[in-house]
């Protein structure tokens, strides 16, 4: 019976302390966005990986002449995986790892819904679909709050329609719990 106790507590022990070691972890974050809000679930599927999972309302403003001043509300599903390429290294010099505090290389795949709520009978959101390479650096400040930026040059197809060159650039705040 006592070593079957010591056993458990070495065991408990193990797994305490390779929690800490440099590698990625499964972080629930919800976030704040250029123009909108977004909730992320990114899941640990190795040591240096992840695929990080995020629902986003975004916000879109503006006005011309033909519709006059309107806004939307727009629902983007992204799926991400992540490669933190310093995990390791950043761990090894002392630095936190904390929420995969680290830089990555990723591609996302983003897609916009056709649906959309907002002040104008006369614009609307289309269907969009884009594959995005990125490099990106995620910290995180005390133990809850993340600050995200990434940027990278990928293409989108809206509406069915021929692909075409875009940009991609996010920066983000949030807090993971």
């Amino acid at each position: 019976m006592r070593v079957l106790k010591l056993l458990s507590i070495l065991i408990l022990i193990s797994e305490l302390t390779s929690a800490q070691i440099g590698k990625t972890t499964t972080v629930n974050t919800l976030k704040a966005t250029f123009l909108g809000l977004s909730y992320s679930y990114e899941q640990s599927i190795s040591q240096k990986s992840t695929i990080n999972y995020e629902f986003m309302l975004a916000g879109a403003f503006g006005s011309n002449f033909m519709y006059g001043n309107y806004w939307l509300i727009v629902p983007i599903m992204q799926v991400e995986p992540r490669y933190y390429y310093n995990i390791v290294t950043r761990y090894d010099k002392g630095r936190r790892t904390i929420n995969n505090s680290a830089n990555y290389l990723s591609i996302s795949a983003n897609y916009q819904f056709g649906a959309s709520i907002g002040r104008s009978s006369n614009v609307s959101s289309q269907n969009t679909f884009s594959l995005i390479p990125k490099w990106g650096i995620k910290r995180t400040i005390g133990n809850h709050f993340i600050f995200e930026f990434a940027t990278g040059l990928g293409a989108y197809t809206s509406g069915g329609n021929q692909w075409r060159v875009t940009p991609g650039l996010d920066l983000k705040f949030g807090y993971s719990f």
